[in-house]
């Protein structure tokens, strides 16, 4: 019995935490639990209209799910799709307290990177046991939506 109590506790997903939550957080509270790597979680949707000048800051960065482009060869053939993988790097894959500029320009909102930290290196494991390091990264990002 205790270890099925103990099984349905560890396949429970990640409460995930509001900005506010994580404020009120000592760092004893914080230190260890991983969750000085999390993101706050926003849920639902809004509309703005930005104006010249104005700035989005303290935005958080935190990938749920990994892919690597992979070539596979069927039959003499190769194509090249995405295959799920698994994040080796502990803890320190987030990218946060990224902030910069935002304008309007004709009908979408631009985005552009201007500091923070927006950078993290992270090793990710293929199916067939290959890592792959690399950098994740949103420096100097130009996003337009």
């Amino acid at each position: 019995l205790a270890s099925a109590a103990a099984m349905s506790i560890m396949a429970a997903p990640a409460q995930a935490l509001t900005k506010s939550e994580i404020n009120s957080l000592t760092y004893l509270q914080v230190k260890g639990t991983g969750l000085a790597n999390r993101c706050p979680e926003v849920v639902g949707e809004d509309s703005i209209k930005p104006s010249s000048g104005q700035k989005l800051v303290e935005m958080c960065i935190e990938p749920k799910a990994w892919a690597v482009e992979e070539e596979v060869g069927k039959g003499g053939k190769t194509e090249k799709k995405f295959v799920n993988s698994k994040v080796m790097t502990r803890q320190t894959y987030t990218l946060d307290g990224v902030e910069g500029t935002l304008e309007q320009s004709g009908g979408s909102i631009v985005f552009k990177e201007k500091e923070g930290i927006d950078y993290a290196a992270t090793t990710i494991q293929l199916p067939g046991g290959e890592r792959v390091p690399f950098l994740f990264t949103v420096k100097d990002l130009v996003a337009k939506g």
